[in-house]
């Protein structure tokens, strides 16, 4: 979220990594988009390299997304590979994206233009259609409705057997179809009862008043700005690949387990590692000014790149009202079995959306916050409970963060938690691809 959290941006990340370490690097979005060629060995591209310019012309073999800015394609494939519940293998062949060779890839082409066409025609512009729409996590749309246990029948449907109406034109559609411009209802009989007046609401504390009070409820603003440094050191439960197998042999999936973590903060810079069986630690951060990962070596951009830049905040949503706009209080509302105050606020930067946060009524804390991943074409939430606070240095501090996400379920809990511990800065700088190995003789 663009409350600048301390895990919860990269774990569904990670999550999705647990998968592309067993599956050739299907689900790392930078293999989602067709690089340029370059001389080997071929850099991932950057940011700077892409500022300026539009998908298709840095890009090659763009058709559905020209136009949009070229940082976010990624995104927009990142939302795909959770919409469909694929890698990005499924449409691209693998260390050779520009290919058109899959007729996956010429399929989600067109699914893109009908759902933008639809948007743009029969919605009024909105994104009311996306992906998520029919596919749901799955491949393949189901186009009739399934009972529990059953399966998409094999025979003829209906939908074969009586032809859909011929319309004559696909590709004009006509916006007077827009919801916007339906009749209203026609009303008959008698007019309705009136609505017994509703009492009055107890009214809300300002936002001010609850940052102050979060503030405090963490340790003062004097302890709190004493912290210039975290370290987290704890475990992950979260899905877990099996150790490498040996050439030819086709690893089982990925489970749920538990694995070692590591997390990092110190000034705006911060990063996060796991570390799964027989494995080198997988790792994402940011150094101030550039958002990575390691697995493969590559620059986030877009929402992505925003949600790593909050690697960096030492104490989740404390900024909120820097990045927000329209910051307000707009209900009491229940968390578990806490009495929680709704903040919501809608971001400055990327896609002007709503960001939610929610303080315990009574101690003050922060007890939930709830963002979304936006792209182009679509868009996927994310939760994070904060819980077990303890006192850090004079600060408190969540020792165990759940996160709830459409990439998979994942719970932090951190064993050994440091203030102000020294961190080398080379920790947070993005890995430097190693040298190619020397032609063999």
């Amino acid at each position: 979220m663009i409350t600048k959290s301390t895990v919860r941006d990269v774990s569904g990340i990670l999550g999705m990594l647990a998968v592309a370490v067993v599956a050739l690097g299907m689900r790392a979005p930078s293999l989602c988009a067709q690089a340029p060629p370059a001389a080997p060995p071929n850099p991932a591209p950057t940011l700077a390299d892409m500022k300026g310019k539009t998908a298709d012309q840095f890009y090659k073999k763009i058709e559905a997304l020209k136009g949009i800015p070229a940082d976010q394609v990624h995104p927009a494939m990142e939302y795909i590979t959770t919409a469909l519940g694929v890698g990005c293998g499924y449409c691209h062949v693998i260390g050779h994206f520009d290919s058109d060779d899959k007729r996956e890839k010429h399929v989600a082409r067109s699914m893109m233009q009908m759902t933008m066409a639809l948007n743009q025609t029969v919605f009024d512009g909105k994104r009311e259609v996306t992906c998520f729409t029919c596919h749901r996590g799955v491949a393949k749309a189901e186009s009739t409705l399934l009972l529990p246990g059953d399966k998409t029948p094999k025979e003829k449907t209906a939908m074969e057997i009586f032809p859909a109406l011929a319309l004559t034109n696909y590709t004009n559609l006509d916006s007077a179809m827009a919801p916007s411009k339906a009749p209203a209802t026609v009303m008959s009989g008698p007019a309705p009862a009136p609505k017994p007046a509703a009492e009055a609401a107890a009214p809300l504390p300002s936002a001010s008043d609850i940052f102050s009070g979060y503030e405090r409820a963490l340790g003062g603003k004097a302890n709190v700005d004493k912290i210039t440094a975290l370290s987290f050191k704890g475990t992950a439960d979260m899905l877990v690949p099996p150790p490498p197998a040996p050439p030819g042999v086709t690893p089982p999936p990925p489970t749920m387990g538990t694995v070692p973590a590591e997390h990092y903060v110190k000034g705006e810079k911060g990063v996060i590692s796991v570390t799964f069986p027989g494995r080198p630690p997988v790792s994402t951060g940011f150094d101030g000014m550039i958002a990575w990962h390691n697995t493969p070596i590559r620059e986030d951009t877009g929402d992505e790149r925003m949600m790593l830049i909050e690697l960096g905040e030492k104490f989740p949503g404390l900024e909120f009202q820097k990045e927000h706009t329209d910051v307000k209080v707009d209900a009491i509302e229940k968390v578990g079995d806490r009495d929680t105050y709704r903040v919501v606020g809608t971001r400055k930067e990327g896609f002007p959306v709503l960001d939610r946060l929610n303080f315990d009524t009574q101690t003050g804390l922060l007890v939930r916050s709830y963002t979304t991943m936006q792209s182009v074409i679509g868009s996927f939430p994310e939760d994070t409970y904060y819980e077990d606070y303890r006192d850090v240095s004079g600060v408190k501090v969540p020792f165990t963060m759940r996160v709830v996400s459409a990439e998979g379920n994942r719970t932090y809990k951190w064993t050994q938690v440091d203030a102000n511990s020294p961190a080398d800065d080379a920790k947070f700088a993005k890995p430097v691809p190693p040298a190619p190995k020397p032609p063999a003789d």
